[in-house]
């Protein structure tokens, strides 16, 4: 399963009314349920991103106008700009779930080394 996958499925679990939206190369895409869910507010168009997962999505460069779209329409929507980097996140913008979930992956970091 890919990582993108894998984190998606973890942030889920930590917080299933968020939507998360992940930059893959130049794109910004939802993936899973969000896809779905994304487009009962906005029409993108759906693709196959694994045997049991679609996306949607759109330029990088649009990002500015989406986020004015998400917070107009009151969207939860979370941001993944870099999954190799899962360390560079805004506490202030995080919801208790998410806090917690990071919490928890850098002490099990800690507890490796």
């Amino acid at each position: 399963m890919s990582k993108v996958v894998n984190e998606y499925k973890m942030l889920k679990q930590n917080d299933k009314d968020c939507l998360y939206l992940f930059r893959l190369g130049r794109f910004y895409c939802f993936i899973g349920e969000d896809a779905e869910k994304i487009n009962d507010y906005m029409v993108l168009k759906k693709t196959k991103f694994s045997n049991e997962y679609d996306k949607c999505g759109f330029p990088v460069d649009r990002i500015d106008a989406y986020k004015r779209v998400f917070k107009n329409l009151n969207l939860k929507v979370r941001i993944i700009d870099d999954l190799n980097d899962t360390w560079n996140i805004d506490i202030e913008t995080l919801s208790k779930e998410e806090l917690k979930y990071y919490l928890r992956q850098a002490l099990d970091y800690i507890k490796k080394l």
